[in-house]
């Protein structure tokens, strides 16, 4: 960064040029190289990156009544989010939000909606630790009617448990039998990069567990059911 003074000629400059921004703060006049971060996208935000792509690109080739369908459909039903908020959205919106929730578990894109439903969150858990796992444990089991859908934070420090809503698709289980653990030791071992049994050997940090049910048919899904597991 470098403080800029100005001339007779030029007085004041906004903005950027060739990757130099110029702009006024508390210290004056400053310029300074704009940054070009680079990111690097883990597998499954990837996959998401590539399944919205696909999704927009499809929308312009439903017919017209199949858009009116969606748009009757955003007029009937707000959304409520997996953090239980409720949104209105547009027939396009309601289109994306069906569709990537769909695809997440395999499913193909509907051209149309296949009806509304207010899918009730799972039952409460509890996550589980050992130095050989991370699971989540349901009290005498639970009876899924629905997919359930698993999404976890990265370790979080106390200092950064603001960042408790920033989360990663781990998995999915199917509907129609009871459950009682779910051990997503593996699973959470991708995601991080690290081994279990070393992680748990050294960790002083917590992590966040949330679960929403799913309705594959109509790609719609509930509020989270979420706990948090110190580990120290």
């Amino acid at each position: 960064m470098a403080r800029v003074t100005y001339g007779s000629g030029v007085t004041e400059l906004a903005g950027s040029i060739g990757g130099v921004t110029y702009q006024k703060n508390a210290s004056g006049n400053i310029a300074k190289l704009r940054s070009n971060p680079t990111v690097n996208p883990t597998a499954l935000q990837a996959g998401y990156q590539n399944n919205l792509s696909y999704c927009v690109a499809y929308w312009p080739t439903l017919s017209q009544a199949n858009k009116d369908l969606w748009v009757a459909f955003a007029l009937l039903h707000n959304h409520t989010t997996p953090w239980a908020e409720t949104k209105t959205l547009s027939g396009y919106q309601w289109f994306l939000t069906v569709n990537l929730s769909r695809m997440v578990i395999g499913e193909p894109i509907i051209d149309a909606p296949a009806g509304f439903e207010i899918v009730a969150p799972p039952a409460a858990f509890v996550i589980q630790i050992s130095a050989t796992y991370i699971r989540l444990y349901w009290a005498g089991t639970y009876a899924k009617a629905k997919y359930l859908l698993l999404y976890v934070t990265l370790p979080l420090r106390q200092s950064s448990l603001k960042l408790r809503r920033s989360l990663f698709y781990l998995d999915f289980v199917v509907w129609g039998a009871s459950i009682e653990y779910w051990d997503f030791t593996t699973e959470y071992e991708a995601l991080t990069g690290v081994t279990w049994a070393d992680f748990y050997a050294s960790a002083d940090c917590s992590i966040i567990a949330r679960v929403k049910a799913f309705d594959r048919n109509l790609g719609i899904g509930s509020s989270y059911t979420s706990d948090l597991i110190k580990i120290e």
